[in-house]
């Protein structure tokens, strides 16, 4: 139990926190005209904590501590719609990396943003693997390479021999690291994706470069050697990427068509 009460001291009787919990765990005591707990579960949401304007609201054991910041309240003054449509535009998979290590300190910081995505229910069970050793990538990508012969279009096989034939990596790019995430539930498999999405973006504010990598994660999937006892992953891999600093610039973003919609005509 994360959340363990209210400082009454501090607390206005505001009720913020009632509305906002979804767990329907707080209320209002009309007699003792206070915010008493109604209901045992909780999801560790945080968001009474984030909501009451006093910070009234106790809590143990969440391995972290509440943040406040110029703009928290209204996260639309951070950055503009504008700045974040065309970073969010200037993203690209990167396939052409430089031999370069990320520092830990960087790295630490692109998983750490991982860890603030949005999961349903507030589930926080996922793992992450990251992998640096180059022989270690080398052995994990031979090892894909044969499982895809299995399964793949021969075609699509070619295609990974000519670009091995090039002296490149047809699975990881030759990328200097690989983050894996990992569950032992595949209820985790749409929070992954948010998550890994998430340290895409954060990477690219910090000159990185990341791709999903769904052959490995495939691969991976499908079989368990390869999965635990070359890759040492423990759990259901939920989400692959290769993380490094790009060898290569972008001058323009490419089109892509437009989603098609449904609805829009009924908004005014």
């Amino acid at each position: 139990m994360s959340v363990t009460g209210i400082d009454y001291e501090k607390c206005t009787g505001c009720r913020q926190c009632i509305v906002e919990c979804i767990a329907i765990r707080l209320d209002m005591d009309e007699e003792q005209e206070k915010v008493v707990f109604v209901n045992p579960i909780c999801s560790s949401c945080g968001h009474c904590i984030a909501v009451c304007p006093e910070n009234a609201v106790l809590f143990k054991s969440m391995r972290d501590e509440p943040s406040t910041f110029e703009g928290v309240q209204d996260p639309s003054t951070l950055i503009s719609y504008e700045t974040m449509y065309r970073f969010m535009r200037a993203k690209r998979s990167i396939r052409q990396y430089k031999k370069k290590k990320i520092p830990k300190e960087i790295m630490e910081k692109v998983i750490d943003t991982m860890r603030y995505a949005p999961t349903g229910s507030n589930l926080r069970t996922m793992r992450c693997l990251i992998i640096s050793d180059e022989e270690k990538i080398k052995t994990l990508s031979e090892a894909v390479q044969k499982e895809l012969t299995k399964t793949f279009p021969e075609i699509y096989i070619k295609g990974l021999e000519v670009r091995r034939k090039r002296g490149r990596d047809p699975i990881f790019w030759n990328a200097p690291h690989i983050i894996i995430l990992y569950s032992k539930t595949t209820t985790d498999y749409p929070n992954a994706i948010v998550a890994l999405t998430y340290g895409m973006f954060a990477a690219q504010t910090l000159g990185l470069g990341t791709c999903w990598n769904g052959l490995s994660y495939s691969a991976m999937t499908e079989n368990e050697e390869i999965r635990k006892d070359i890759a040492g992953v423990p759990g259901k891999v939920m989400g692959v990427m290769t993380i490094g600093y790009p060898s290569v610039k972008y001058f323009r973003a490419p089109p892509r068509p437009p989603l098609r919609i449904k609805g829009i005509n009924e908004l005014k």
